[in-house]
């Protein structure tokens, strides 16, 4: 039929092209004859593009950005997207910043732009907030860190120039990588602008909004950075360094699976006994090789992460206020005790609980060294649970109860709730939040931690009640009535604020309660209840009650 044969031993002896075509003309020839086609259709020739026609080309992508200093704090708005869909709501975003208020030390977010709406929460931001385009919906970032010791210069540096390795530019050496200053009434003077144009997927694309932590080592040699197993108080340890300084108190605390731990000992005791105080706080610019910086949590100084062999751990760095009705030693002993329940083991009734001196040469006498393991001799001790809670303690005890309708146990705070007492919306910043009283006369109350002095806070929430700017002998009246009060077991002020006289029955007022929470008077625990005057009066003795349970867990 055919003038030559092609068999499969020599079809593969023939050159690539020549086997397939010869492949070809054998497959059609075995086919024809088992169906008895009399011809073959012509071949058909296809043209395969190798370049993508240009509606298909990806476009860029755009950054737009803002920081915004704010007392001790600095306020990042970032949002990144398709350069058509970003340039769409440029003039906006750009808009909502300048005009943006604080209340409480953060961003105000009651009234938002047309077609902008809250989006869900997610780690280390205050808030997400989701806006709509005809590209694609956007996501911008709202999140905070403290300001850094070092030159706002180069704060603004560090963090745009990560910004343009995510969108795949190169490190400018300009004034703020390039950026602009930009004007912001309700922030602190050297806010900046930022606008980028590039491509995503550059490198540390996935870092936070912010750089504010010390850099991590870039080769450690470390395995991965998986957490500690900790299964229960019986694997676990614990190692807490009490320092005194001045009127505070600073607690270093690590706690994990007994084998990090172990490899952490040395050198945490090490770093504690060799800290040095800068203006009346730890100076953390030069850690230990595989510390780093971490994120921020409430009511922490400092977060240090720390790679071990077996796996990561944290130690928290927080202060509060020393209290001077109580001896340092009983101070200790009820501190110690509490620690010694969260491990599982009962009290002790030997000096400071069983813990041990601590030489700290930049702090003041009495430091005291705490090492604790789940589950082991539990020395001299006392049959029966731990002892109460220590009063103004850094970590907080389990709420009791006590005919609230909701006991809360939170990350942060631990408290008895109120009957009535509805949950409120929450936030990253907030620590607990509710809505009380009639639903048609709700008010809302939080509890967050924030910064800012106290006369500046009390004019401010004035302002808020009677809609403008309040006379300096209202202000000044404020303060003389304000009501002492203790929470923790620390003294903080209590105000109750309300509207002009002429519209008092129907207006707006505040009962606010500022604890302070270290004696630079950085740093507050704010809880506020904000509503209808009659609401507002009706829930003092609620607001009274929580108060009196709140305990506080750093």
């Amino acid at each position: 039929m055919l003038g030559s044969t092609v068999s499969f031993q020599n079809l593969f002896q023939l050159p690539f092209a020549l086997r397939f075509e010869s492949g070809l003309a054998f497959l059609a020839f075995f086919v024809c004859g088992l169906t008895g086609c009399e011809r073959l259709d012509p071949v058909v020739t296809y043209t395969v593009p190798t370049k993508i026609p240009a509606k298909l080309v990806p476009g860029q992508d755009r950054m737009l950005a803002a920081m915004l200093p704010k007392g001790n704090e600095i306020w990042f708005f970032k949002v990144t997207g398709p350069e058509e869909a970003i340039d769409s709501i440029r003039d906006a975003f750009r808009e909502f910043v300048e005009d943006v208020e604080f209340e409480d030390g953060s961003p105000k977010l009651d009234a938002l732009p047309k077609g902008w709406r809250r989006g869900g929460e997610k780690p280390l931001r205050y808030a997400t907030l989701d806006v709509e385009t005809p590209e694609k919906q956007l996501g911008i970032s709202i999140s905070s860190l403290p300001l850094r010791q070092d030159s706002w210069d180069q704060q603004v540096q560090d963090n745009v120039n990560r910004w343009r390795g995510q969108l795949g530019l190169a490190e400018s050496e300009q004034k703020w990588a390039g950026a602009e200053p930009f004007p912001v009434q309700n922030a602190d003077l050297d806010s900046v602008w930022v606008d980028l144009v590039g491509k995503t997927g550059g490198t540390n694309a996935m870092a936070p909004p912010f750089a504010n932590r010390v850099p991590a080592p870039r080769s450690s040699g470390m395995p991965p950075q998986t957490p500690a197993a900790t299964s229960s108080s019986a694997d676990e340890r614990m190692l807490v360094a009490m320092v005194p300084k001045g009127s505070d108190t600073w607690f270093f605390k690590v706690k994990g699976a007994k084998n990090s731990v172990a490899s952490l000992e040395k050198s945490f005791q090490k770093f504690v006994e060799g800290i040095e105080f800068k203006q009346g706080s730890p100076n953390l610019e030069t850690l230990p090789n595989s510390w780093t910086r971490g994120g921020e949590r409430p009511f922490r100084y400092a977060t240090l992460d720390v790679v071990t062999p077996t796996g990561k751990l944290d130690i928290s760095v927080s202060k509060l206020r020393r209290q001077q009705e109580k001896s340092w030693a009983e101070y200790v002993d009820m501190n110690v005790n509490r620690w010694r329940g969260q491990m599982g083991l009962p009290a002790s009734t030997k000096k400071w609980a069983g813990g041990q001196p601590l030489t700290v040469k930049t702090a003041d006498e009495g430091s005291v060294w705490v090492d604790l393991s789940g589950g082991g001799d539990p020395g001299n001790a006392i049959a029966g649970p731990a002892t109460t809670p220590a009063v103004n303690s850094p970590v907080a005890s389990q709420p009791k109860g006590g005919g609230s309708d909701t006991d809360k146990t939170d990350e942060a705070v631990t408290y008895d709730r109120p009957k009535g007492w509805r949950d409120g919306r929450m936030s990253s910043m907030r620590l607990a939040a509710f809505n009380v009283g009639p639903k048609d006369k709700s008010a809302e109350i939080t509890v967050i931690p924030a910064g800012g002095d106290l006369r500046g806070n009390v004019a401010r929430w004035l302002g808020q009640v009677r809609k403008g700017t309040v006379p300096d002998d209202v202000v000044d009246q404020a303060l003389k009535d304000a009501q002492e009060v203790t929470v923790a077991g620390v003294k903080g002020k209590r105000f109750l604020l309300l509207g002009d006289e002429s519209d008092a029955a129907q207006g707006m007022a505040i009962d606010a309660t500022i604890i302070p929470l270290g004696s630079d008077g950085t740093t507050s625990l704010f809880v506020k209840m904000t509503g209808p005057t009659e609401t507002v009066q009706n829930e003092a003795n609620a607001i009274a009650s929580f108060l009196k349970s709140l305990k506080l867990n750093l």
